[in-house]
């Protein structure tokens, strides 16, 4: 059986589960359906800190970590998210080791969730020091590498190392902001950006049967920065498409069709159009953060800090994707607090009355 044959499986399984007492979904229909739409829905995934240093203890993994991906599994999700630190990863201008004591957590999250039948898409993110002239030492990671090319051996190292136990690979978190760049002007960033994904794409595939290469999400659904990266050639160099959507209240209705913008989830469509133009409107679309993290409940608008209320609209939205943007193949939700358990059993419920799930790939 194949990577890819597997790993769809195995995420399909996860969402079989149903739920104890399913309730009927409630009316969330944004719209009257499109013709072509698959009615089934995308993947449910979350983000899965389980690299960070709050599930390992003297290097063995905490009993949390366990814990946490069995709730997860018991409530259907198949797909977790686990963000990869290249900094923390190679730290120094060496070859990176299995043995590190980083490299050794993330073998043992890809294990446990192997264990689950839980597919594990890894995003990667962070530079190093050394790939940065005048990095200060206790300056941000969050920046792309002077030399786009010094990322490709620590790619080819991943693929080769762990490939056979990942989902996909995600080059890079949200490059069209500067926050996780490091780079102010948008058409530098675009530019740097195409260059690092070629860089990386060729590292992860440089392995028999390599796992799919993702476009870096870019937050909300800027159709901008993806047009832009087709136009810098961009097209060849990955897999699927990834879109950070947010529904975090900056816009008085993420859903609404009236004044379409990149913060609403319903500017899709204009993305569609731009992988359209450059004849690749058949990839698959991916969401790999979706939803909403805000700073505190005072900072958070209707009430989104409220379980009710946040599962009400994760729905709304899984529904928005599920009747009108088949493209839309996996939506990776991300909310507080972690690790989700207020939103989880109505999204269990909201599975259960829609049975199946689409294909990743």
């Amino acid at each position: 059986m194949s990577r890819r044959t597997f790993v769809v499986s195995a995420a399909g399984a996860a969402l079989a589960t149903p739920a104890t007492t399913a309730r009927k979904a409630p009316s969330t229909t944004p719209s009257t359906p499109d013709r072509t739409a698959d009615t089934t829905p995308p993947v449910l995934g979350v983000p899965f800190p389980g690299t960070g240093d709050g599930y390992w203890q003297d290097g063995r993994p905490s009993p949390a970590l366990h814990r946490d991906l069995d709730t997860l599994r018991a409530y259907g999700v198949g797909v977790v998210r686990v963000d990869v630190s290249w900094h923390r990863s190679q730290p120094e201008d060496s070859a990176p080791g299995a043995g590190h004591p980083y490299n050794q957590r993330l073998a043992g999250v890809l294990d446990a969730a192997a264990e689950r039948r839980i597919a594990v898409l890894v995003t990667l993110h962070e530079s190093p020091l050394w790939t940065r002239s005048g990095a200060a030492p206790r300056g941000p990671h969050a920046r792309f590498p002077d030399d786009p090319d010094t990322i490709r051996p620590w790619a080819k190292w991943l693929a080769a190392t762990y490939g056979d136990r990942v989902l996909a690979w995600e080059v890079w978190c949200e490059p069209n902001q500067p926050a996780t760049t490091g780079v102010l002007a948008p058409a530098e960033r675009t530019a740097r950006y195409a260059a690092l994904l070629r860089a990386c794409a060729a590292g992860l595939r440089s392995v028999p049967d390599p796992a799919p290469v993702v476009l870096g999400g870019p937050c909300h659904t800027d159709h901008r920065f993806v047009r832009d990266i087709y136009a810098a050639g961009g097209r060849d160099h990955f897999d699927v498409l990834a879109l950070r959507p947010r529904l975090d209240g900056r816009a008085p209705d993420a859903w609404s069709e009236e004044a379409p913008g990149i913060d609403r989830v319903t500017n899709f469509p204009a993305v569609a159009e731009a992988m359209r133009a450059y004849r690749d409107g058949d990839k698959p679309v991916w969401w790999t953060e979706f939803g909403f993290a805000p700073q505190s409940a005072e900072e958070t608008p209707r009430g989104l800090h409220e379980p009710a209320e946040a599962t009400r609209l994760l729905v709304r939205s899984f529904e928005l994707a599920r009747l009108r943007y088949p493209q839309v193949r996996l939506a990776v939700i991300s909310t507080v607090p972690w690790p989700l358990r207020p939103q989880l059993p109505g999204l269990r419920d909201y599975f259960a009355a829609h049975p199946g799930t689409r294909p990743l790939l």
